[in-house]
């Protein structure tokens, strides 16, 4: 009888002590910019570190989890999320919710247009969390873009 009961106490102990010492784990690398949900954030320092000619450009460098697909001409069509074998994806569900100043991008092209020294920051928020905030249509993440100009 005695031995029947001891793997479970004993599993019954492991698992609070795995619990106990993720509540008690210090901060992850990149927790201070936010990354430890999938989010980051990319100050203006960052973004004039770069150099970059524009927003796709600066993307591409700064936020390499999705994949930036253009056309035979360089033209900008689409962004796309990195996902593992076994997820499941519905249509249009890899894409990543761009968002500049509070309105939602229909079209990526317009970040080729964007000069990067008129973005004060980019926000980026995991699957989980963009859906949180915008809905299931983020479900592969959201972009904010936000402008120094506000517009």
């Amino acid at each position: 009888m005695r031995h029947a009961r001891l793997p479970t106490m004993f599993l019954a102990a492991s698992y609070l002590g795995i619990t106990l010492a993720c509540a008690t784990s210090p901060p992850r690398k990149g927790d201070e910019n936010g990354s430890r949900f999938g989010d980051l954030v990319i100050n203006s320092d960052q973004i004039d570190a770069q150099h970059a000619p524009n927003a796709w450009e600066l993307l591409r460098v700064l936020v390499p989890r999705y994949t930036y697909v253009e056309d035979r001409s360089g033209r900008a069509v689409s962004i796309h999320g990195h996902r593992g074998r076994s997820s499941i994806s519905l249509a249009a569900s890899e894409a990543p919710l761009v968002v500049v100043d509070g309105a939602r991008l229909s079209s990526v092209d317009v970040l080729q247009q964007m000069a990067t020294d008129a973005i004060d920051r980019i926000e980026l928020r995991g699957g989980s969390r963009g859906t949180s905030v915008e809905g299931t249509g983020a479900s592969a993440g959201v972009i904010y873009i936000h402008t120094r100009s506000g517009s």
